[in-house]
């Protein structure tokens, strides 16, 4: 019965029909109709924080150099679908510099969306910013070495390659830059240093760097050279020998006046403080100007001296042609002498312990005198507890001497002993006295002239043999000749 409806033409054009009635309805019914079946949703959001970003601006003549806020706050609205498929970075606020100058102006805003995106609102929606010129100035540069070289090495003074280089600016920050600087390092280093590019920068008095700065050129090439550490001494004249009778010295003078001993640090710290150039007198048997070579003697300890020797032009004239002058020299040191073991002196007067000493000799030898060329000694040898005027030893360079009384510069010392308490003693003759100096102080060789148009005192002759002597006001040869010619402390 089945197969027979089955099989029938009609019955199956029907059922054909009723199934494609059927998967039409099924169609359209998924489908739906969308302004009456489906709706579509749309939500908003808010991004803060948006950057604003400037473009246009003639980079080569101006800079934006203020702006009164770098970002702005977005709400936008889109479906949701679209909005949770782009980040923050994807939205931008635009700024259109083109054509601007220098000056203060406020400015739209340009939002920029992703496609399917749109704005609700944008604050702030406008900005106001500040554009200056740009300036150039051209600095001096300078290279700054990081580090110490080698022990018993030190860096010499840099070359540098150009040595002037040009700084570009807004003109508000060109005027705050002081320096244009480079560094290198040079620690450690044992020979000449060179380095081709040097990075610059600028900084201001605060020793702050400048930021966007424009250095042209932006490097440099540095050499630093290397020598072993020196220090300058200046170079004094000392003397030897005796000029014959009836000669005396007039004028003195070096081509330099100073000279580089080169030694370790240790040494140079504990130089003394100049270097002598010794003249033999004798090699001048008339009258006349002459120039000598004479060698620098070499501090011990030091590696050398530079330079080695110098030209001396030495004038010598008949006695009766010298002209002494007169000068004072102000705050030579009181140096205390001869203290025995537990004994302890003290200088009570002058409270300065230092006193002002006039000379006298050839013009040109006095105004060459400095205070390191005198010395003061209170020898306080053999006194007994109490206080004492003592008469002061002078040191004197040859052919100067003391102008005045050789007894009147004396100094008040109290001694006090071991165990022996302050005694005051002062004028009292009787007080015992070992040495034979006290309250009226040691004796003294009277000064005279030396027959040769010089001065020195009864001690010349020994003096003079015996070359240049210690100045106890120092510890080192006396500067100018190195011979306390008037006293023997």
């Amino acid at each position: 019965m089945m197969d027979k409806w089955i099989n029938n033409n009609t019955i199956s054009k029907i059922l054909s029909l009723a199934i494609a009635v059927m998967l039409w309805g099924m169609v359209h019914l998924d489908a739906g109709t969308p302004s009456s079946t489906l709706t579509v949703s749309y939500n908003n959001k808010v991004i803060d924080n948006v950057g604003i970003q400037a473009s246009g601006l003639d980079d080569s003549k101006y800079v934006l150099s203020t702006m009164d806020t770098d970002h702005v706050r977005m709400e936008v609205r889109g479906q949701r679908s679209v909005l949770t498929s782009f980040f923050a970075d994807n939205y931008k606020a635009k700024l259109n510099l083109s054509g601007l100058g220098a000056g203060t102006r406020t400015l739209l805003l340009e939002p920029e969306l992703p496609d399917g995106v749109e704005l609700v609102s944008m604050i702030p929606n406008r900005v106001t910013v500040t554009i200056e010129e740009k300036q150039t100035k051209s600095f001096n540069v300078s290279v700054v070495p990081k580090g110490n070289p080698d022990t018993g090495l030190q860096l010499g003074e840099p070359v540098i390659a150009p040595q002037t280089v040009k700084v570009t600016l807004p003109k508000s920050q060109l005027s705050t830059v002081t320096a244009v600087q480079g560094a290198v390092d040079t620690e450690g280093i044992s020979e000449n240093f060179e380095q081709k590019r040097v990075k610059l920068r600028a900084y201001n008095k605060m020793g702050q760097e400048i930021t966007g700065a424009v250095i042209e050129p932006s490097t440099v090439s540095v050499e630093i050279p290397v020598t072993q550490q020196a220090k300058p001494v200046p170079i004094k004249i000392v003397y030897s020998g005796d000029l014959p009778e009836g000669l005396a010295l007039s004028k003195v003078k070096a081509n330099v006046k100073e000279a580089a001993v080169y030694a370790s640090q240790d040494v140079l710290s504990s130089l003394a403080s100049f270097v002598t150039a010794t003249v033999d007198l004798s090699q001048f048997t008339e009258a006349g100007t002459r120039t000598v070579q004479v060698n620098l003697a070499t501090p011990a300890g030091s590696d050398k001296i530079e330079p080695g020797s110098v030209q001396i032009q030495v004038t010598v004239v008949p006695s009766n042609q010298v002209t002494d002058v007169e000068r004072t020299l102000y705050g030579i040191p009181i140096v205390l002498q001869g203290a025995g073991d537990g004994i302890t002196a003290t200088i009570t007067a002058p409270t300065s312990k230092t006193m002002d000493v006039t000379v006298k000799g050839p013009q040109d030898m006095v105004s060459n005198l400095t205070n390191d060329d005198i010395s003061l000694v209170a020898d306080v040898s053999g006194l007994s507890a109490g206080q004492h005027e003592v008469t002061l030893q002078v040191g004197l360079p040859k052919y100067i001497i003391q102008a005045g009384k050789p007894d009147q510069l004396k100094a008040t010392v109290n001694i006090v002993g071991p165990s022996a308490p302050t005694v005051t003693n002062l004028g009292n003759e009787n007080e015992p006295n070992p040495s034979g100096s006290g309250d009226k102080g040691q004796e003294r060789p009277q000064e005279r002239p030396n027959g040769q148009g010089g001065y020195s005192d009864a001690n010349s002759g020994e003096n003079a043999a015996a070359g240049d002597k210690t100045n106890p006001h120092n510890g080192a040869v006396s500067p100018a000749n190195g011979t306390p010619e008037n006293s023997q402390p």
